[in-house]
C-alpha cells in the first residue's frame, strides 16, 4: 500500500514537473519571439514582439525602445534629427527615434547599394527601383498583414484609396510602406505658386503681369532699376531650377497651352499618357524663355544651381529674386502669387495642379533589422489617430507650430511662408511630408480650423483668389504605379538617355546655342532613335497600374 502511494507521489510530482517545464518554455518562447512564429504575433497577454509591445494605449511599449532612422536633408528642416518633437515622442509612447540625417543623394544611393539599412527608413526620396531591389532581397518587412492586425485606420485608408495605394506597391504588388498624406485642396489641387515680387511692382508702380508680354515687360523693368529702392544691384527678374518637377519651368509651357505635369515632360489626354517633349507647340514657349534669356531675365545658373540652392536663392531676406516658382511663397509680405499668363495664342493658360496622391509614398518603411515592428507600425496608427501627436511629428511642436482654439479643432500659428520663423523655430519643427501623416479630408472637415484662407499670401489664400479656377483637371495629371525589375531597368535606361539630351539641347535653344526651328527636326529625330515611344508605353503601363 505504501509502495502504491509512494509510486503515485512520483508520478504526481513528474506530471507536476512537465507542465512547469513546458509553461516555462512557452513563457521563455513568448519574450524571445523564438517560437518560430513572425515577430509581431500576438501573446495572451495582450502584447506583441515578445511581450514588449502594448496591442493598445500608451505608452506603445512596455519598456523604452530605441529605433534607428534616417530620412533626407531638407533646408526648411535642418534640425530634423535633433528637433524637440523626438522627445514628445519618446516620452509619450516610449519608443526613441534616433534619426540620421542623409544630406546628398549619393548617401542614399549608398545605402540602397550596400542594403545597410537602420530600422525604420523615413522620407529619403526612395525610387521604384531601390523599393523593388530592396523588397526582393529580402531587405524589407511586407506592412500590409501588420497594418491590418495594428493600425487599422492606415489600413482601411489604404484600401479606400486606390491611387494612394497602388502608388505605394512595390513591382511584386506588396505594400512595404506607409506614406504622408495631405489632402487640402489647396495642397493637392496645386502644384507650385508662381511668386512676383509685389513689393517691386508698387515701387515701379506697375500691375500684377496677367499676359507673357506684360510679365516680360515687368522683368525688364525690374533688371532696368536694380540698385535703386530695395530692388539689389544683383537682382535676379525670373529665377527656376530647370526642369525641376519643383521649382521647374513648366507652367510658362502651360501658359501657352502645353501642359507638363511630370519631370518626363507628361500629361494624360483621356486616360492616355502623351509626351510634350516634341510637341510642336512646345518651340514657342522655349522661344519666349529665349527672349527673357537673351534680355538678361534669366540666369545662366537656372542650368546648374542644384535644389537647396534655389531655396537659398529664393527665400532670400531682402530678396534677390524679382519672380519664382514655389511650393511656397518665400517672402509673403513683400511677394504674392501670379496667376498663370495668357500667351494670346488661343489656347487656355492653366498653372500645374497634383493628383491626389500620398505626397509622397513609403515615408515609413520597416526594414529587417527592425526588432519590433508592430512597435512600430503601433506608432504610424498612432500617428494616424492622436491628433497631437500627429500635428506634433508633422507640424512641430505645440503652443509654437498650432494649438487648439476653444471648439477643440487646431490650427496653425505661423506658415512656411515665414522663413523667419522658422529658422527660429528649427528645433521645434516636425518633419511635414518626410514622415507619415494622415490628414485626409475628413481631418479637414472634422479636425483642422484652416486660417490662412484670409490671410493674404499663404498658400491655402493663393489657391481660393488667385488659382481655384486656372489650376489643371486633375485627371490630366500624370501618376505613376510600380512595374517589374526588367521594365523598371528599361525605363531608367530610356529616361536617362532621353533627359540628358533633352536637357542639353532645350538649354542650347533657351541661351540660343541652337536655333529652334532649324533644329527642331534633328532634335525629335534624336529623341525618337533614343527610344522615345518605347519610353511611353512603359509610363502608360505604370499609369494603368495605378489609375486603372
Amino acid at each position: 500500500m505504501r509502495n502504491s502511494k509512494s509510486r503515485a507521489t512520483v508520478i504526481g510530482l513528474c506530471i507536476a514537473l512537465i507542465i512547469a517545464l513546458l509553461a516555462g518554455c512557452s513563457s521563455q518562447k513568448e519574450e524571445t519571439g523564438s517560437s518560430g512564429a513572425s515577430a509581431s504575433q500576438e501573446t495572451s497577454d495582450g502584447m506583441a514582439d515578445g511581450g514588449m509591445t502594448n496591442l493598445t494605449g500608451y505608452p506603445i511599449t512596455k519598456e523604452p525602445i530605441k529605433l534607428k532612422a534616417v530620412v533626407s536633408y531638407s533646408a526648411l528642416r535642418p534640425n530634423m534629427d535633433t528637433t524637440e518633437i523626438w522627445k514628445y515622442v519618446a516620452e509619450k509612447t516610449n519608443i526613441d527615434l534616433e534619426v540620421e540625417v542623409l544630406k546628398d543623394a549619393e548617401k542614399v544611393d549608398l545605402m540602397f547599394a550596400s542594403n545597410d539599412f537602420p530600422d525604420l527608413i523615413l522620407g529619403v526620396g526612395m525610387n521604384a527601383n531601390q523599393l523593388t531591389s530592396a523588397a526582393e532581397g529580402g531587405q524589407f518587412v511586407e506592412i500590409e498583414p501588420l497594418l491590418e492586425q495594428y493600425a487599422p485606420t492606415w489600413s482601411s485608408f489604404m484600401k479606400e484609396n486606390k491611387l494612394v495605394y497602388n502608388g505605394s506597391l512595390a513591382a511584386d504588388g506588396k505594400l512595404y510602406g506607409v506614406p504622408y498624406i495631405d489632402f487640402a485642396p489647396f495642397d493637392r489641387n496645386l502644384r507650385d505658386q508662381w511668386i512676383i515680387m509685389e513689393s517691386w511692382l508698387k515701387e515701379l508702380n506697375l500691375e500684377i503681369p496677367k499676359t507673357t508680354e506684360q510679365f516680360k515687360n515687368v522683368l525688364q523693368a525690374i533688371k532696368d532699376n536694380a540698385g535703386k529702392g530695395t530692388i539689389p544691384s544683383d537682382v535676379i527678374p525670373y529665377y527656376f531650377q530647370f526642369d525641376g518637377y519643383v521649382g521647374g519651368q513648366f507652367d510658362i509651357y502651360g501658359s501657352f497651352g502645353v501642359y507638363v505635369t511630370s519631370a518626363d515632360y507628361l500629361y494624360v489626354d483621356n486616360g492616355v499618357v502623351k509626351d510634350q517633349s516634341t510637341n510642336p507647340m512646345i518651340k514657342e514657349p522655349l522661344k519666349y524663355l529665349r527672349d527673357l534669356y537673351q534680355s538678361g531675365l534669366i540666369p545662366p545658373e537656372v542650368f546648374t544651381d542644384d535644389g537647396n540652392t534655389y531655396v537659398s536663392k529664393i527665400s532670400s531676406l531682402p530678396p534677390l529674386v524679382g519672380s519664382y516658382h514655389s511650393y511656397a511663397n518665400r517672402q509673403p509680405e513683400l511677394g504674392t502669387a501670379m496667376g498663370p499668363i495668357d500667351s494670346g495664342n488661343g489656347q487656355k493658360p492653366f498653372i500645374r495642379s497634383q493628383a491626389y496622391v500620398a505626397g509622397p509614398a513609403n515615408t515609413a518603411v520597416i526594414t529587417k533589422k527592425n526588432k519590433y515592428p508592430a512597435a512600430t507600425v503601433r506608432l504610424l496608427e498612432a500617428i494616424a489617430t492622436d491628433l497631437e501627436l500627429e500635428l506634433t511629428v508633422s507640424r512641430g511642436v505645440k503652443g509654437t507650430l498650432w494649438d487648439y482654439d476653444a471648439e477643440g479643432k487646431a490650427y496653425q500659428l505661423f506658415w512656411e511662408e515665414s522663413p523667419d520663423k522658422m529658422a527660429e523655430n528649427s528645433g521645434k519643427l516636425g518633419l511635414h511630408n518626410s514622415f507619415v501623416a494622415l490628414k485626409d479630408q475628413s481631418f479637414y472637415a472634422d479636425k483642422w480650423k484652416e486660417l490662412s484662407y484670409d490671410v493674404k499670401n499663404t498658400r491655402a489664400w493663393a489657391y481660393e483668389h488667385v488659382y481655384k479656377d486656372a489650376v489643371l483637371p486633375n485627371d490630366m495629371v500624370y501618376v505613376e504605379g510600380a512595374l517589374g525589375a526588367d521594365d523598371v531597368s528599361l525605363t531608367n535606361q530610356y529616361r536617362t538617355d532621353l533627359t540628358n539630351y533633352r536637357k542639353t539641347v532645350f538649354a542650347d535653344f533657351i541661351t540660343g546655342r541652337q536655333d529652334i526651328d532649324a533644329g527642331w527636326d534633328a532634335y525629335v529625330k534624336q529623341m525618337n532613335k533614343l527610344g522615345l515611344e518605347q519610353f511611353v508605353e512603359l509610363r502608360q503601363k505604370a499609369y494603368d497600374v495605378i489609375a486603372k
